[in-house]
């Protein structure tokens, strides 16, 4: 049996803003139409005022289609959770320093759910390519039990709470938190990393700095 062929590229809207389009349609179809998300769009795009130039992007394909993403920014900066979520932060405050990065709109398309752990092993590779202390994220529940199902230990900033609604009305709960990113990467952490090292990774946004990153 053919294993998919994945592909990974990192980017910024300023040097790739192609990409960004497709990041970005691809967002309208997987949070909007099939999630059912109220987000603002444009036309068939869905993007936000912390779609800058600062953002780092990620983009999963397979067979040539993008099927998956995830945005970067660093909480020195500001970032979805802290700016619209604030209230969220009810045991411990949002962090503002840059070696903490928040990430948002991560996901993959429902016909291609089985590539969640791939998307996470590329969450993960990022990480530790920025030398991050900690990932910080509005999570809803279920994504929350995944990560600590894969191996991927999570801290919550507060409580559960409403962070929106879907089309149909129904509530979204969410959790704000973090992953905390050790110095030595335990054996899960190994473990994803070991799926990117099946598929293309491209680094146009330089995260890697001087690793070298192929095929």
């Amino acid at each position: 049996m053919q294993l998919p062929r994945y592909k990974a590229v990192f980017f910024s809207a300023a040097t790739r803003p192609d990409l960004a389009r497709s990041l970005f349609r691809l967002r309208h179809a997987l949070f909007v139409r099939e999630l059912g998300w109220a987000l603002a769009t444009e036309k068939d795009q869905e993007r936000d005022e912390f779609d800058t130039d600062d953002a780092v992007y990620c983009s999963l394909s397979v067979d040539g289609r993008m099927i998956g993403c995830f945005r970067a920014i660093s909480c020195d900066r500001p970032y979805l959770a802290r700016t619209i979520f604030s209230h969220l932060a009810t045991n411990r405050p949002f962090p503002t320093s840059a070696d903490y990065v928040e990430i948002s709109r991560f996901g993959v398309l429902g016909v291609y759910r089985q590539a969640s752990t791939v998307l996470y092993s590329l969450l993960i590779r990022f990480a530790l390519g920025c030398n991050a202390t900690a990932l910080v994220a509005l999570a809803e529940l279920s994504h929350e039990r995944l990560l600590n199902r894969i191996g991927l230990s999570t801290s919550r900033y507060g409580g559960v709470q409403i962070v929106g609604f879907r089309d149909d009305g129904q509530w979204i709960l969410a959790v704000a938190g973090e992953i905390g990113i050790p110095g030595n990467p335990p054996p899960a952490f190994t473990a994803l990393l070991e799926l990117t090292k099946t598929m293309e990774i491209i680094d146009e946004a330089s995260v890697f700095g001087r690793e070298r990153l192929s095929a």
